[in-house]
């Protein structure tokens, strides 16, 4: 099944609607998977309830925009996001530490 949408956004939005009615669907337009990887690996697939709370974390982080002072929806969003990161190797590397971060790990001094 194809995505449907002109423009990156629309295929975003079908996408996660689609994922949270427990069809996930990879857009090859753009080449992304759905949030959880369960379009690419479908044990990944999370919850209904996860899904629908995802949705509409999504939702809120786009009404309230990003702001560097507050932005909790868009932190909550990301946070979801690396779980489900996490999720999709934990038992490739069960054995292994593994540290998921934003990105900005300038304030860390030692991970060990």
């Amino acid at each position: 099944m194809a995505l449907k949408g002109n423009n990156y956004k629309e295929r975003s939005n079908n996408q996660l609607e689609e994922w949270v009615k427990g069809n996930p669907i990879h857009n090859k337009v753009d080449d992304e998977c759905c949030p959880d990887f369960s379009c690419c690996k479908p044990d990944f697939i999370q919850p209904k309830e996860i899904r629908e709370t995802f949705s509409a974390v999504c939702k809120k982080a786009d009404e309230e925009g990003y702001n560097e002072e507050c932005h909790p929806h868009y932190d909550t969003k990301i946070g979801m996001l690396m779980g489900f990161l996490g999720n999709s190797f934990s038992d490739e590397l069960s054995d292994k530490k593994v540290h998921i971060t934003d990105g900005n790990m300038s304030h860390k001094k030692d991970l060990n």
